[in-house]
């Protein structure tokens, strides 16, 4: 970062300021993705803005984004009489090669995949949630080149029947243009990038690319990028890309006590986390209202502060004028005003910190609380619905079933024979998934129950878990 100054004419532009208004009154429209993209939420209510529970829903448009290509919609009249170009049919089966078709890849008159050759080509979902989640996820897992040859590897060697393989031959005579290049969301977590791109190429390759098992990698992912960064934000110019944050999970048939891991340090102490979302996305959007051109979290503007003395105390007087011009656009709220001075690593931290507790005092003391609940709440209900269990009196925890179990080792062992217990554990704390001793021991006895425990190595008492097919 070099020069940083806020530019306020961008910032009132950017907010949609209305000077003409009296200053006790509530005077911007807080807007996000203008100069800083870190989410892909609106805060707006589920009508027009709908919640994503399934991320089967996101495949097509995630494999397009790494492919580079935007597809036409696949038409049943055309599609048919293309395929039937190509083959010899008697007039009197026509009707029933149609209704095959219709049956085999058409959902109430939409395009529906179930390979991998296809996915690209499914119908657009008519959910602008769902593309905004798969272009994130594009952008914020790292997919390149290599990914996207990967896809490509998968593709021809997918052993396509005959009716599939006319199918794919037939769309890919159709438009197939390159995927317009978008800004692109910021990556606040660096850590989980390389496992990601591991375990796609590994299913790739194997084969494993059903929906169930793509919307299971996509799920896992998504939530761990999301959650490692909300825990990431909360702790600004102090956060660490690299270092991942711990969070328990317990499996889904055990019993739990409040005074377990899984209870305190699982979905309780991240929800917290989550509600807080929407005021870091306008902070950061606030702090961006720059001519740099580039975007800057608050670990960039800490280690720009910590550059020199000068350059700490410039970027900080940059970031209270920041304040000052927000402030006076919400004169609905007093207590704005009232908000004691923050500590910080640095004093460019420090009046970060601040901004931010202004902004999401606002949204608390006044009914645009809202609008940051629309937002965050486009995560929390997909967690609650994916990832979460009730547990009665122990309140609710992040939750494992018995097939994201098998997912994961499936994952954590790959290619291999076999993986040594304690290596298992290691793999799935890799993918963000932290068990205690209690819950540990109980998936040593799922694994027992379902025969895939070898005890006999050279290695004296060590357990291994046998590779699941």
């Amino acid at each position: 970062m070099t020069d940083y100054s806020f530019n306020e004419a961008l910032f009132k532009k950017s907010f949609s300021v209305k000077e003409d208004k009296p200053d006790n009154t509530y005077r911007l429209n807080h807007t996000t993705d203008k100069c800083f993209k870190l989410f892909p939420y609106k805060a707006t209510p589920k009508a027009s803005s709908p919640i994503v529970y399934d991320m089967g829903d996101c495949i097509s448009e995630f494999f397009r984004n790494a492919l580079e290509i935007t597809t036409e919609p696949v038409d049943y009249d055309q599609l048919c009489e293309k395929l039937k170009e190509n083959i010899d049919i008697e007039d009197d089966d026509i009707d029933m090669f149609n209704d095959i078709i219709s049956s085999l890849f058409f959902k109430n008159g939409d395009f529906y995949a179930y390979n991998i050759g296809l996915y690209p080509y499914q119908t657009i979902v008519d959910n602008k949630s769902s593309e905004r989640i798969a272009e994130f996820l594009y952008c914020v897992l790292g997919l390149d080149s290599t990914d996207k040859e990967n896809i490509i590897s998968a593709g021809d060697k997918y052993s396509f029947n005959v009716l599939e393989r006319m199918i794919v031959d037939s769309i890919d005579t159709q438009s197939n243009e390159p995927k317009l290049k978008t800004e692109k969301y910021y990556q606040v977590i660096t850590s989980i990038q390389k496992q990601f791109k591991a375990d796609f190429a590994f299913m790739l390759s194997s084969g494993m690319t059903s929906v169930e098992d793509l919307t299971n990698l996509l799920s896992f992912y998504y939530f761990y990028y999301v959650s490692q960064t909300c825990l990431t934000l909360d702790q600004f110019g102090n956060g660490e890309r690299e270092q991942v944050k711990q969070l328990y999970f317990a499996l889904d048939w055990e019993k739990v006590s409040k005074n377990r891991k899984c209870c305190e340090e699982g979905w309780s102490k991240l929800q917290n986390n989550i509600s807080q979302m929407f005021s870091h996305a306008i902070t950061l959007e606030i702090i961006n209202q720059n001519d740099n051109n580039e975007m800057l979290d608050y670990i960039d503007f800490k280690s720009a502060a910590d550059t020199s003395d000068e350059n700490d105390i410039k970027i900080s007087d940059e970031i209270n004028k920041a304040e000052r011009i927000y402030v006076s656009c919400i004169g609905d709220c007093p207590k704005i005003k009232d908000i004691p001075a923050e500590t910080g690593a640095n004093r460019t931290d420090a009046a970060i910190r601040h901004l931010f507790k202004c902004i999401s005092t606002q949204f608390a003391e006044t009914e645009r609380k809202r609008a940051s609940q629309f937002y965050s709440e486009k995560f929390s209900e997909f967690c609650k619905a994916r990832f979460v269990k009730n547990r009665k009196k122990s309140g609710l925890t992040l939750n494992l079933t018995e097939r994201d179990i098998i997912f994961l080792t499936k994952l954590a062992i790959q290619h291999d024979e076999k993986i040594r217990l304690n290596d298992l554990y290691k793999e799935y704390e890799n993918r963000g998934i932290y068990l205690d001793s209690t819950s540990k021991g109980l998936l040593q006895e799922f694994f027992t129950k379902l025969n895939l425990i070898d005890k006999k190595s050279d290695s004296g008492d060590a357990q291994y878990v046998k590779r699941i097919l």
